[in-house]
């Protein structure tokens, strides 16, 4: 579960996020959480660097640019980083929210909802926070 994206956050807050519990998580500096992150290293320091983040697992993957409609998506080019937090598949699948970054700190759907190809066979659609909602085949 990714951290608040803003409002007053703690560093027992992201020590959690970041798995760390225990004597390690009362004795960790938040340089030294910052390390144990994705993020990268900034000084100073600051909790605010942790909105939004999540310390889930992702898998890359290149696809469509993002667009509204699905019509034509199958003609698109598979040119754009992408990220998606599910373990079964090189490519999201239905309950997998898809990230812009590796950080998964912004998700494709940026409020919008819409489609993007995923490979030579398939697209998906995703709802306004990036969660794809269905899959389907690409005819050619």
């Amino acid at each position: 579960m990714a951290l608040p994206a803003s409002g007053p956050i703690s560093g027992s807050q992201i020590a959690t996020e970041l798995g760390i519990t225990g004597v390690a998580a009362s004795n960790l500096s938040l340089g030294g959480m910052i390390s144990s992150s994705s993020l990268s290293n900034t000084n100073p320091d600051e909790y605010s660097e942790f909105y939004g983040y999540s310390h889930a697992t992702l898998t890359g993957f290149t696809g469509s640019a993002s667009q509204g409609g699905s019509k034509l998506i199958c003609n698109q080019s598979e040119n754009t980083a992408y990220w998606h937090n599910g373990s079964f598949s090189a490519y999201p699948t239905v309950g997998d929210t898809i990230y812009t970054n590796s950080g998964a700190t912004a998700t494709i759907g940026g409020g919008s909802a819409g489609y993007v190809k995923q490979n030579s066979l398939q697209y998906s659609q995703f709802n306004s926070s990036g969660v794809v909602t269905n899959l389907f085949n690409c005819t050619i």
